[in-house]
């Protein structure tokens, strides 16, 4: 269930992709190939939904957890899906794998730097627009079936947090310079979940309600 208006969508949309088209930027000089990252859709959901986007609980996949402080206490957790796991560790690294549990300290150490980034990025851009300052812990990198993921994460993020956000996150290896959006061929979504306390979630959807009637 969602309780943004569709101005509102957009608008938060927007204000998260300022800040992930930087991080696109860092991990471009970091890896001297054109990366361009976009948010094509946030929603806000109800806690108790969040055993929805663990579909497929099986399927082997990569976390990256991170802790949030400074004006606003949460969690951010992005969850990079099976297939697209292995196709940036491919073009990020170059090293081909089938199974995600036979990655060393190395291939998780991509993974770990790319949220990173992203988040940095995403929360850089939050952070100029509520003027708050806001810090994120090193993130833990976790390689396990994705129902394990959940119960075992997500757990201690439910009991505290009312709602929660869910981002795509589009990620373009070797995108034309004026691509904003991924083809087919080069694109790998990850999902991004931030879990905030009730009053750092009403304080952005007051923002964005302002910044959508402004």
């Amino acid at each position: 269930m969602t309780f943004l208006s569709a101005p509102d969508q957009d608008q938060l949309a927007e204000l998260l992709n300022i800040g992930v088209s930087h991080a696109g930027t860092t991990l471009s000089q970091m890896v001297g190939r054109r990366i361009a990252i976009s948010v094509p859709t946030v929603v806000l959901h109800e806690i108790d939904t969040v055993s929805l986007f663990a579909a497929r609980p099986d399927d082997v996949t990569i976390a990256v957890l991170l802790r949030l402080s400074g004006g606003m206490e949460g969690y951010v957790f992005l969850l990079f899906p099976h297939d697209a796991s292995i196709s940036l560790l491919q073009t990020l690294s170059g090293k081909t794998v089938a199974d995600l549990h036979t990655l060393n300290e190395f291939d998780r150490s991509v993974f770990q730097e790319i949220g990173n980034v992203v988040t940095g990025g995403m929360l850089t851009g939050l952070s100029k627009f509520l003027h708050l300052p806001l810090v994120q812990s090193i993130p833990d990198v976790v390689i396990d079936m994705r129902g394990a993921i959940f119960d075992s994460l997500a757990a201690s993020m439910i009991q505290a947090h009312g709602k929660f956000f869910a981002l795509d996150v589009a990620i373009c290896v070797d995108a034309a310079n004026d691509d904003v959006a991924c083809n087919e061929h080069t694109e790998a979504v990850a999902h991004l979940f931030l879990f905030l306390g009730p009053e750092a979630a009403k304080r952005v959807l007051e923002f964005t309600h302002e910044m959508a009637r402004s």
